[in-house]
């Protein structure tokens, strides 16, 4: 019997910039950060320079791409969208199929056990790690 997948929010209280979040990508070892700027808009105690990096530890593989927020709301290109995932948000994706459809993936390391999928809409692209775990760190 499949399991279903379902979608766990990462993001609360908290958010990328929505309109300019700058999205930065490095690999140290088998580790991904990503650090982008925060949504101070919409979320008390940050600042127009508050920031936050995200580290997935040991990481198999990652991809930066479509959709963007465009092709998200007007093209349906995303193929989450249809489990009623949210523009602009941080989620871990259980039960996922990343194994059979995970597309352009960078990889870092060799698979491993008890890899977890992670996905991030921001504005302009989609950020997918497959990772073992992930801390943040707000700056």
């Amino acid at each position: 019997m499949n399991k279903q997948i379902r979608f766990e929010q990462l993001n609360i209280g908290w958010n990328a910039e929505p309109n300019a979040p700058e999205l930065h990508i490095s690999v140290n070892e088998s580790n991904v950060v990503i650090a982008f700027f925060l949504n101070y808009f919409s979320y008390a105690g940050f600042t127009e320079k508050s920031k936050a990096k995200i580290i997935f530890h040991n990481c198999y593989q990652y991809r930066i791409g479509a959709p963007n927020d465009e092709g998200f709301y007007i093209y349906n290109q995303s193929r989450y969208k249809k489990y009623g995932v949210k523009w602009g948000e941080f989620y871990l994706i259980h039960n996922s199929d990343w194994q059979q459809n995970f597309p352009n993936p960078i990889q870092i390391c060799t698979p491993h056990d008890n890899l977890q999928h992670y996905l991030f809409y921001f504005r302009d692209e989609t950020f997918e790690c497959i990772a073992s775990s992930y801390s943040i760190d707000f700056c």
